[in-house]
């Protein structure tokens, strides 16, 4: 009897722990997918003359059927991601970081790499040996401009991934400053 309850025990524990792994991929998709949208207004007067500027850019997390879907090449400038996904969802893949404090570019390797939905979630090790956790999610990003919410000049849809890279804690130390670059890669 001590067994059977021993046994019931360590498999509602079992499912109890995917479930939080679950929820916790989730809540960390919709925190970056935040994370990763902005709205900005300007408006700048002057002898007459008024300048008006409005920027917003939405993500959508894109949760695919099939993770090896997402695999491909991901670019935009100073950054690059190939990306291999296999269908359980586990991941390899390298590419390239440009720091935005330093200039530096710098090559990465994916490590212990995983998707769940839209979430990919790894370490970059970098060449000289530095290693960063990694989240990253799958979206549509839609990016409109104009000069106000309601006049709006261009609007377009891309897919790809997204990410927030944040400055060198060292680096910050040393002179004050922080900072965080939100950074979308375009599927090509």
């Amino acid at each position: 009897m001590f067994k059977l309850i021993l046994l019931i025990a360590l498999v509602v524990s079992i499912g109890f722990e995917s479930r939080v792994v679950a929820q916790d991929a989730g809540q960390r998709t919709k925190d970056l997918v935040a994370a990763l949208d902005k709205t900005k207004y300007k408006k700048k007067e002057k002898a007459n003359i008024s300048v008006e500027v409005y920027v917003d850019v939405k993500n959508d997390p894109i949760a695919k059927a099939n993770p090896a879907e997402y695999s491909g090449f991901y670019e935009a400038d100073g950054y690059r991601l190939e990306l291999s996904v296999r269908g359980d969802g586990s991941a390899t893949g390298s590419g390239f970081d440009t720091f935005i404090d330093s200039g530096k570019q710098m090559n990465f390797t994916l490590r212990n790499a995983h998707v769940d939905g839209a979430l990919l979630s790894a370490t970059k090790v970098y060449d000289n040996g530095q290693e960063r956790s990694f989240e990253a999610v799958f979206v549509n990003r839609t990016s409109r401009s104009g000069t106000r919410p309601d006049v709006i000049t261009t609007s377009e849809t891309k897919f790809g991934i997204g990410f927030v890279q944040y400055g060198d804690k060292t680096v910050a130390a040393n002179n004050g400053d922080s900072w965080t670059n939100r950074v979308f890669l375009e599927k090509k």
